[in-house]
């Protein structure tokens, strides 16, 4: 006598069809993931870009004579923080100082992850005495329609 053996050895539609809802989920678990890490990281370095251009202002201000730094700023961005229509990137804007090359303070339009981004850059001048000055650099941004800054405050003192 032959004894027939029957093997079930494949998969069946049903077990197929539940594999496949099964990775269908956990890529798009995945997907959301990705979509998160490229938006934390586009906010990584929107806030590297406000730290680099607020230490790039601190070093314009501790560049110059004492009596020439007023309150004043790089605005490009209506919507963000800080915002004043005469404080443009260009020769127009005359509280950076008469005769003064705007192009010695960082640019406010800065491209981040392959877009343009606008910073508004400002700086308020305090004098706390004939022979020192703090300057507060605060450069805001927006992001995901949240208003975000990044300050810093520096002090000039006259040299005798």
């Amino acid at each position: 006598m032959t004894a027939s053996v029957q093997s079930d050895k494949g998969f069946s539609l049903v077990e197929m069809m539940i594999a496949m809802v099964i990775i269908m989920f956990s890529l798009l678990a995945l997907s959301s993931a990705v979509i998160t890490a490229i938006g934390v990281n586009l906010g990584n370095e929107l806030r590297n870009t406000a730290a680099r251009l607020t230490g790039q202002t601190a070093e314009v201000m501790l560049a110059l004579p004492v009596d020439n730094i007023s309150t004043c700023g790089l605005t490009p961005d209506p919507d963000a923080l800080n915002y004043n229509a005469s404080y443009v990137y260009s020769d127009s804007n005359i509280c950076l100082g008469a005769g003064t090359d705007f192009r010695k303070y960082p640019n406010p339009v800065q491209s981040v992850n392959g877009s343009r981004q606008k910073f508004n850059i400002t700086w308020a001048v305090t004098d706390l005495n004939g022979n020192l000055r703090q300057v507060t650099i605060t450069v805001a941004y927006k992001h995901r329609g949240e208003n975000l800054a990044n300050s810093a405050v520096v002090y000039k003192h006259r040299t005798l």
